[in-house]
């Protein structure tokens, strides 16, 4: 009999056993999803039983991402780090399944006590991968601090990415934007490291009935400055293998051990549709929970207005930092339309289809050179 190990998918299939710290302990374990006749295909190679071949996607299959049943894979897990993010979360969730599949969507919950968010969780518990982190939100992306999170993703993937949930990935080829682009691109690409270029939304997402209405296009940012400081700040699609070797697993230049693992073709692949801007309402709230977070807003504070003018007096006193300025922002100055920049293009793809035709966004990229983030 073959001693089959499998932390990844007894801990997806058995939700009771789910804690973060169990990502790194050997579990006995055979899921039932797995198809020795697509694995084989994929692996191009005949095994003698069903356990012999699950034994070879643990160990081989899965960190080179392969089928192992009908449109299934482990090609990129995505994971999400969230606190009560009721109004993004749905969607997140829903277009990123278009991507990836459930399956490989791992959700990280940072002490969320939103019950409208905790509610959406337990619609999904079943089918996703969710996990309570036990640390502040923002230490996911450091590598060493979690070893053996990173560690188990390894060996479950080729490709990691840690998005928030106003963050929607794509790629991009031919002309095209869209989830095939970036499967291609993933399934063929010999990059360590791809820095997914954030592109900020100038549009807002309509509220219909207290939820955010995705039917609409949306306008995005695509100007020069925007593109340099999106490169900057995006986020990155990082080999597994890689992950467990550099310091950092997010932001795309912040970290010299990632700037050390990119090349030429790092760059201009892959975006990251960055919806940042919401109405004032959800803003405010959104904003509130990373001040809170951050220690720049006291519990005791429950009104906007009491908000508004702890900020503003800890402003006028010099005390907020760039941070938690930012942060303030929504509370300290009226609610202002995004500047125009000239260099936009607009997309459905969030509230849409896998792929989408996008001369705008292809002729902007084009013409944009990313040599220069590795001068």
């Amino acid at each position: 009999m073959v001693k089959l190990r499998d932390t990844y998918f007894f801990l997806l299939e058995n939700p009771g056993y789910r804690r973060f710290e169990l990502c790194s302990q050997p579990f006995g374990h055979r899921s039932a999803s797995f198809s020795r006749e697509t694995y084989q295909a994929a692996r191009r190679f005949h095994f003698a039983s069903w356990a012999h071949a699950y034994r070879d996607w643990l160990e081989i299959g899965r960190p080179m991402g392969l089928d192992f049943a009908p449109g299934r894979n482990t090609l990129l897990k995505l994971v999400l780090k969230v606190k009560d993010e009721p109004h993004l979360l749905p969607q997140w969730i829903d277009y990123h399944r278009g991507i990836v599949g459930l399956h490989n969507l791992v959700i990280l919950d940072c002490g969320s006590t939103d019950p409208d968010h905790l509610a959406i969780l337990d619609a999904y518990r079943d089918r996703i991968l969710i996990l309570d982190y036990p640390h502040y939100y923002d230490t996911i992306h450091d590598t060493e601090l979690n070893a053996a999170f990173y560690g188990f993703l390894a060996r479950n993937c080729r490709y990691v990415c840690v998005l928030d949930a106003d963050e929607f990935l794509f790629g991009h080829a031919e002309g095209r934007i869209g989830r095939e682009p970036l499967l291609d691109l993933l399934r063929r690409g010999a990059e360590g490291v791809y820095a997914g270029t954030w592109f900020p939304n100038l549009t807002v997402p309509e509220e219909r009935d207290g939820r955010l209405d995705w039917s609409r296009p949306l306008r995005f940012d695509i100007s020069p400055e925007s593109l340099v400081a999106g490169t900057v700040a995006g986020k990155a699609v990082v080999r597994s293998d890689l992950s467990t070797r550099i310091r950092h697993v997010g932001h795309n230049l912040h970290v010299p051990e990632v700037v050390a693992a990119m090349r030429p073709g790092s760059f201009g692949r892959i975006g990251i549709l960055h919806v940042s801007r919401l109405g004032p309402d959800i803003a405010r709230a959104r904003s509130l929970k990373h001040l809170r977070a951050k220690g720049a807003v006291p519990a005791a504070l429950l009104t906007h207005e009491e908000v508004r003018a702890h900020l503003a007096a800890r402003r006028a006193a010099g005390e907020l930092s760039p941070v938690e300025t930012h942060y303030a922002a929504p509370f300290l100055r009226p609610e202002e339309p995004a500047a125009e920049t000239g260099a936009t293009f607009e997309t459905a793809l969030i509230g849409g289809g896998a792929s989408e035709p996008n001369t705008a966004f292809s002729d902007r990229i084009a013409g944009f050179d990313f040599r220069g983030f590795l001068a």
